[in-house]
């Protein structure tokens, strides 16, 4: 059942009782409030839960020069969000309005109340994460990216920003606004994309990890020593390992090259994932999977790409792209695959004008009231055609095989042959695209030789699957499609590790893996017990250097 607006208002926005008022003050501070305090400011990278006991708050934004309150609480109420468990920058301000008294709960404090009280745990972790989804569908000016949407460095900065929950909103280039966004920062940069952090700070062409550190989204992770588990990747599989872990009391550090979900993320809805009738989004899932391993205490940090992996002095040593490192006693490679490209001469000129491997809102703005294609014979292909189908004129779903009864769930092939504007194509391939600055036209190649061309604005990828393993060291085993070995295989009594012990996998990365939602979760809640018998067995690290991933 989908959450009504009215419902998330009320899940955002709760009133502490007595009862549980008296549960905070064992973690909080009390203090007296004057009308103009400042409690908490756009951008401190450390800041309280603050619950009014007297007088009244504001949360108020400060992005466009003048301040916009967004919330006004009284007694009982409180102000705070996600940032408090994952240590992200405050997106507002919160002042006093009418003096009064507060309670002053630090982040550590929160951290902690939400691991041993379930009454308040499940109060504000459920408000949180709705406090969030309002500020994402808000569009919140405190962040604003400027350009063409067509082109590809707009839509990676979109994608890391959606996908990641974090409020922006998007002017084009030719808009008369951007003339006042731009004004206090004099003649702008020669950029294709800028970026305004906050209303202060003006980005040119900046990198998803470059606009994380600009937002304090670059989570730092400070380690005297190793942490119990690193867990690299975060779609389903990785996520299950981190909430699992971190819920059996183990330290555990989890990363990601774009955003949690993985390519499951990116599914536009789940029907088959028991649990959800009416469906779920890969995004929504992920989100609440991020939300349940942050409760218990896992750190999560996005955006870092592993590079390498290494063992020295008893632990093992996670290298990522810009240079940082991260040390475990164990490792869960949870990296998932990869939708293949289409393999065609043209298709650099088109990555994110024309071609995508995904199928969101995001990527359903470039379809209104066009034809797309949609290529690939699994669920994920037939959910985007579906999908696509409310936004676009036409959706031809072409495949390769002579019919979709070997790769795609019996329910979804009979809903796709239902939709009026869904076309489906069989032994057909796609053999080339035209277009000048984006994608204008696809040709097609049928069974029979036969060729066609169409004019589509898009075409989705979702062909195959490429395991993410470039990265291992050549002492882990892989099968001969580059999927990771695990047990047996691997010369291991461990179903899930691999041939360098201490190091396991699970999910669509691992050879033999059910590509589905439901058994990624699965794995990734089964591994955690070998991770233990791994650990318990296992000679102690010696603490090598303190080591400070992060800017």
């Amino acid at each position: 059942m989908s959450v009504t607006p009215d419902d998330l208002q009320r899940q955002a926005f709760p009133v502490f009782d007595a009862a549980q008022i008296t549960a905070l003050r064992a973690y909080s501070t009390e203090r007296p409030t004057q009308t103009g305090d400042v409690l908490f400011e756009v951008g401190d990278s450390y800041y309280p839960l603050v619950v009014v006991l007297e007088g009244r708050t504001r949360v108020l934004d400060r992005s466009q020069g003048a301040d916009r309150v967004i919330k006004e609480s009284g007694p009982g109420e409180f102000h705070g969000d996600l940032g408090l468990l994952t240590g992200q920058r405050a997106f507002a301000a919160c002042v006093v309005a009418e003096p009064g008294r507060v309670l002053l709960a630090q982040p550590a404090a929160v951290q902690e109340m939400i691991r041993t009280v379930p009454d308040l745990s499940d109060l504000l972790v459920v408000a949180f994460a709705a406090r969030r989804q309002i500020l994402m569908q808000s569009a919140a000016a405190s962040l604003t990216i400027i350009g063409v949407e067509e082109t590809a460095s707009v839509r990676t900065l979109q994608e890391f920003l959606d996908r990641n929950r974090i409020p922006h909103r998007f002017i084009a280039r030719v808009d008369p606004a951007v003339t006042t966004v731009l004004a206090p920062f004099g003649y702008p940069p020669p950029a294709q994309t800028l970026v305004v952090v906050r209303g202060a700070r003006l980005l040119a062409d900046p990198t998803p990890i470059e606009l994380a550190r600009a937002l304090g989204l670059d989570l730092v992770v400070d380690q005297a020593g190793p942490a119990d588990l690193l867990v690299v990747g975060t779609g389903p599989a990785g996520l299950a390992t981190a909430v699992y872990s971190a819920s059996e009391g183990l330290s555990t550090v989890a990363i990601d090259n774009i955003a949690i979900g993985g390519q499951a993320g990116t599914s536009s809805r789940i029907e088959n994932y028991l649990g959800f009738p009416s469906g779920i989004s890969g995004g929504e899932l992920a989100f609440r999977g991020e939300v349940q391993a942050i409760k218990f205490g896992a750190r999560v940090t996005v955006p870092r790409r592993a590079m390498t992996l290494r063992e020295r002095d008893g632990c093992f040593v996670v290298g990522m792209d810009d240079g940082a490192e991260l040390l475990g006693r164990s490792v869960v490679i949870a990296t998932g695959a990869r939708y293949r490209r289409l393999g065609l001469p043209e298709q650099d000129r088109f990555e994110g004008v024309g071609i995508y491997y995904a199928a969101t809102d995001l990527e359903a703005r470039f379809c209104g009231g066009n034809e797309v294609v949609v290529v690939g014979g699994g669920n994920s292909a037939g959910q985007a055609s579906m999908f696509l189908s409310r936004h676009a004129r036409r959706v031809h779903h072409v495949y390769r095989g002579s019919g979709l009864g070997a790769s795609m769930s019996e329910y979804l092939i009979a809903r796709l042959q239902r939709v009026p504007n869904i076309k489906l194509w069989f032994g057909t391939n796609v053999i080339a695209l035209h277009g000048e600055e984006k994608l204008e036209a696809v040709t097609l190649k049928g069974p029979q030789g036969d060729k066609v061309q169409l004019s589509v604005s898009a075409i989705f990828a979702m062909i195959g699957a490429e395991p993410c393993t470039g990265w291992l060291p050549a002492a882990i085993g892989l099968d001969p499609r580059g999927f990771v070995l695990t047990g047996a295989d691997a010369g291991t009594s461990s179903s899930y590790e691999t041939s360098m012990p201490g190091i396991f996998a699970v999910g669509d990365v691992r050879s033999g893996s059910v590509k589905r939602v439901a058994s990624a979760v699965g794995e990734g809640s089964v591994v955690v017990q070998a991770v233990h018998r791994y650990l318990q067995d296992a000679v102690p690290a010696v603490a090598p250097e303190p080591i400070v991933a992060g800017a």
